[in-house]
């Protein structure tokens, strides 16, 4: 008894150690978030998407109920009614003879028919509506397609909004312990005489100061996290470490990718299926048709008993002339056709003008990573000989936090233009729709 306790205990443990190692892989896991994650997540994740799968659902049962067209539609009809009069048949003879006069038929009548009518040609016209649907549940997916991606904008925002706080709170992190080593130094001085108690204070104030804009970002970088965590439907907090993307693009020539794009010219080629769907008006409908029931009277009108009906027959209808209403039908869909055509030119060009743009801002910022990185370099040194300067007595504090301020604007701004630069990338290839 005592054994099996103990293997239990030992089971036990060593689920719990199982269980403590995947979770302990499912965190590392998150440790680094990437930007290709958050879209992946994304695209998981977000409500918008099972929609796609609902509206292919819908389709199919319409293309189902279109094909029922073909088949044999049955309705079952009764009737019974009085009228004050019915037909007589009287025979006038010469006198003395007496009149002829046909059976009497009855002022009620009943019937109980089913009918049955089975489409042989209609023209076309389901054939062309099962293309039709088609082109809306493409439409329609691929709109939702569209509104998903836009949503990796709103990803973009969050997640560089995060990792500019995460480098701005790194260097201003850096920027304090230089601080708080020159700090230490000072109050040697202080104990020592050599220098003032004002120059302590000036540092330790810079210090205060410092720790205020790091948690003011710490919070900005937290909200940003939030949203972002929101967004994607995972769960993340300011642990949460986010990797800089590498991005890389091969050419810069334009090419328009975007979904919205294509969805313009899927909406001219449904238009100009619904052009052609109007020629099955012109078309020559034929149904075959039979009635099967009982009747008082039946076919026979003459007659006063229940009788079997039985029919079978085809029908033919055309309509070669509509007063030229199918012409002036196409040339509506013909405007509507130029008026997407029009619509997709404007998008296109507007999405010229915005890429410019990135590509400019690539150049830019591309040339100022250059400047910024001699900047540094030079602020780097002038901080280096000033806290000798200040060490030796030639300047004072405020001259050296001065020099300081300077170096951390200097590097806040070169990490700045990185990451404006990837984004600017990002931006490019987001807008061409190679994102």
């Amino acid at each position: 008894m005592k054994k099996n306790i103990v293997i239990d205990i030992l089971h036990f443990r060593f689920s719990m150690v199982i269980i403590a190692i995947i979770l302990a892989m499912a965190a590392g896991a998150q440790d680094s978030i990437t930007l290709d994650f958050c879209y992946q997540q994304l695209q998981k994740t977000y409500p918008m998407n099972r929609q796609a799968s609902l509206m292919e659902k819908s389709s199919d049962l319409r293309t189902k109920n279109l094909n029922k067209n073909y088949l044999p539609q049955f309705n079952v009809n009764g009737t019974a009614s009085w009228q004050n009069e019915v037909t007589e048949v009287v025979i006038a003879l010469p006198p003395p003879l007496p009149q002829l006069q046909g059976p009497a038929i009855p002022k009620d009548q009943y019937k109980l028919t089913l009918d049955v009518s089975e489409s042989i040609y209609d023209g076309n016209v389901t054939n062309y509506q099962k293309k039709l649907e088609k082109f809306n549940l493409n439409v329609d997916q691929k709109n939702v397609d569209a509104s998903l991606y836009l949503l990796k904008d709103q990803v973009n925002q969050f997640f560089f909004s995060i990792l500019l706080t995460q480098q701005n709170i790194r260097l201003l992190e850096e920027t304090k312990k230089q601080l708080v080593s020159k700090l230490n130094e000072v109050e040697s001085a202080v104990i020592n005489g050599s220098t003032l108690r004002m120059n302590a204070d000036l540092i330790k104030a810079e210090i205060i100061k410092l720790e205020q804009n790091s948690y003011e970002l710490s919070m900005d970088r937290l909200s940003s996290i939030q949203m972002l965590s929101e967004l994607i439907t995972l769960p993340l907090d300011e642990r949460s470490s986010f990797t800089t993307p590498a991005i890389n693009i091969p050419g810069l020539a334009y090419e328009n990718k975007r979904i919205e794009f294509e969805v313009y010219g899927i909406q001219r080629e449904r238009v100009n299926l619904m052009k052609n769907m109007v020629t099955t008006k012109w078309n020559p409908k034929l149904w075959a048709f039979g009635q099967v029931g009982l009747g008082i009277p039946g076919y026979n009108f003459l007659s006063t008993d229940l009788a079997p009906m039985l029919m079978v027959g085809a029908k033919l209808t055309w309509n070669p002339w509509n007063w030229n209403a199918n012409k002036n039908e196409k040339k509506i869909y013909d405007i509507q056709g130029d008026i997407i055509k029009n619509q997709q030119e404007t998008f296109d060009k507007n999405l010229k003008v915005t890429t410019q743009k990135n590509l400019n801002d690539i150049t830019k910022l591309t040339d100022l990573l250059i400047k910024d990185q001699e900047l540094v370099e030079l602020r780097a040194g002038i901080t280096k000989t000033a806290s000798s300067q200040m060490s030796n007595g030639v300047i004072t504090s405020s001259d050296y936090l001065l020099r300081v301020n300077d170096e951390t604007q200097a590097r806040m701004g070169l990490e700045i233009h990185k990451l404006q630069l990837i984004k600017a990338k990002i931006s490019y290839l987001y807008n061409i729709g190679k994102l």
